[in-house]
């Protein structure tokens, strides 16, 4: 008997099943591994009814008879009374790793109450520690903490159970493993004439989602808000793929912290290059509000993925990289219960074919990720952010309105936060937006004639020079008054082709006349008027095209800033992942 592929179906519609895919990939590449395979390679699959697990080269009887035992998935140390199993040399050690981590918290915030400081060192010395941790991990700090945090209360007893499974089987190993591989590929095993710890686990909460209490049943059927059993089998794979491939971050709300897990998924990758691109994002993960979390994390997956796959032919990363599975759980004091299960989509419109391209995806997205760093998710401001995550999760037009109701909205957002003298609420650079735009256009949009027009281009520099140009320039240094209410202004007479031209034919002329008053006192002003036929031709390029996506672009350059303007430097971190 020889095994090759596998199949897991999909029943629970979360990452469950995902989660054991990985499991039972990367205990394919074990068994290859420790047989001298010379270029293991195995192949996880999205088949939509079911994850395809394919090893390229077939497992024999002599490959399993052959194995000698190894943890499934490490043991994890729970606290100092634990005792490691005999023979146990490499395990998860969460007492001496949690002071390693909380070692870096004490230290990061005795940098705010160093008094010694300034506010510039302070900036600089968190950078410096934050760079120290990302040095560690994967040495000194342990990838998989974040996980095996959850997994010590999930609870503890039951994972013990499972590691117990083959711990106490050493002398079965080969046995268990031949078991393993006959579930997934419907072959018939022979009848153990040994019994297990556990071999039938309730489904954990951190794995299965859906199976928690009160989310198990379609609806009330009894009394009881037990979980339900799984079997040994998919419930060890779940443990090894969640220690490899999950991300538990806590998200701060009120005084208590919630948590929300990520699973990345793939149409088809190799095992290898899944763990690398998720290594590299786990090293630079940020704590974040609800929302950003899940833009920031789909942002720096998509971002990761380009690094790791610089040469790419596929089109659209879509292709490859569907995106997060996403669950938030809400912390009740001892325990979490699950308030929602989402799927977060790789942006649908980022492709790339060769480096030149995929730098310029990276410039955007690095960018737009400071942008939303700056955002507090408060107010009105959570309605801006989850246009932007419709942003991210929708298809070509669709994308674009989210992202133009995200531009009209931030516009004034960024007027109100800098009137406050917020300056790590930044603005979008112009040579990024004409990237982004360029990046964005379709021959029925065709976003690249309307940005280029001189007439649109002299508008969008008007509104520059009145607004957010003037609060980047000291106090007195401003020649003209800053136009506080424009971007509430831009958004309400965007309604229609009629109020958008009167409203910017007002404009201009306002504009125009002060310049040319300046101009008269001083002998020369320090911006130019705009000119009759650049208006003429804003106008034209008005008649062509629907009135808010014009108002939209006009919001986006308007209120942004060229690569010669330097704004001040951040005067708080982008959140840090020493938080985590």
């Amino acid at each position: 008997m020889s095994f090759q592929e596998f199949k897991i179906l999909k029943n629970s519609g979360t990452y469950s099943e995902t989660l054991e895919a990985y499991g039972l990939a990367t205990l394919l590449d074990d068994i290859l591994k420790r047989n001298n395979s010379i270029a293991s390679k195995v192949v996880i699959e999205d088949n939509r009814l079911y994850y395809s697990v394919k090893a390229n080269e077939e497992i024999t009887e002599d490959m399993i008879g052959s194995l000698q035992y190894f943890p499934i998935f490490k043991f994890i140390k729970k606290d100092e009374k634990t005792e490691v199993p005999s023979g146990i040399i490499d395990y998860f050690d969460y007492p001496e790793q949690k002071k390693i981590n909380d070692d870096f918290k004490e230290r990061y915030y005795a940098i705010d109450k160093n008094k010694v400081l300034n506010s510039e060192q302070k900036r600089q010395t968190k950078k410096d520690l934050n760079n120290e941790k990302l040095n560690e991990f994967g040495k000194k700090i342990d990838p998989e903490f974040d996980v095996y945090r959850e997994i010590r209360g999930n609870p503890y007893t039951s994972f013990c159970k499972l590691f117990e499974n083959y711990f106490a089987q050493k002398d079965n190993f080969p046995f268990l493993i031949r078991e393993i591989l006959s579930n997934y590929s419907n072959k018939d095993s022979p009848k153990r004439n040994f019994k297990l710890v556990d071999e039938k686990p309730t489904a954990q909460q951190l794995y299965n989602p859906n199976q928690g209490k009160g989310l198990n049943k379609n609806k009330a059927n009894n009394a009881s808000m037990g979980n339900l059993n799984s079997d040994w089998i998919s419930e060890s794979m779940k443990i090894s793929g969640s220690l490899s491939m999950m991300v538990c971050q806590y998200v701060k709300v009120g005084s208590s912290y919630d948590l929300k897990i990520f699973v990345p998924e793939f149409n088809q990758i190799i095992l290898g290059q899944t763990k690398t691109i998720l290594f590299e994002f786990k090293r630079n993960l940020k704590s974040a509000s609800p929302i950003k979390l899940d833009i920031i994390n789909i942002l720096g997956l998509a971002t990761e993925f380009i690094q790791r796959t610089p040469e790419y032919n596929k089109g659209k990363i879509k292709n490859t990289l569907k995106g997060f599975h996403s669950v938030y759980l809400k912390d009740l004091g001892q325990n979490k219960a699950v308030a929602n299960i989402a799927f977060l989509n790789t942006p649908d419109f980022i492709s790339y074919a060769n480096k030149e391209e995929g730098r310029v995806w990276i410039e955007i997205i690095t960018e737009q990720r400071k942008i939303i760093s700056g955002i507090e998710e408060i107010g009105d401001s959570i309605q801006g952010l989850q246009a932007y995550r419709n942003f991210l999760g929708s298809i070509e037009r669709s994308a674009l309105d989210s992202f133009n109701k995200f531009s009209v909205w931030y516009c004034a957002y960024l007027m109100q936060a800098l009137g406050k003298e917020k300056y790590f609420v930044k603005p979008f650079y112009i040579e990024t937006l004409n990237k982004f735009y360029k990046n964005m256009d379709t021959q029925e949009l065709n976003l690249t004639e309307i940005i280029s027009n001189e007439g649109f281009q002299a508008i969008a520099s008007a509104i520059r020079k009145s607004t957010v140009s003037l609060q980047y320039t000291p106090k007195d240094q401003r020649k003209f008054e800053i136009r506080y209410g424009l971007a509430q202004q831009l958004q309400n007479k965007s309604k229609s082709k009629g109020d958008l031209a009167t409203f910017i034919g007002e404009f201009i002329g306002l504009y125009n006349a002060e310049t040319g008053r300046y101009a008269e006192k001083y002998g020369k002003a320090p911006r130019a008027t705009v000119k009759d036929k650049e208006l003429q031709s804003f106008y034209e390029i008005l008649d062509n095209n629907q009135p808010r996506l014009i108002g939209a672009l006009l919001a986006s350059y308007g209120f942004a800033l060229t690569s010669k303007e330097n704004p001040k430097e951040d005067e708080v971190l982008e959140n840090e992942n020493i938080e985590n």
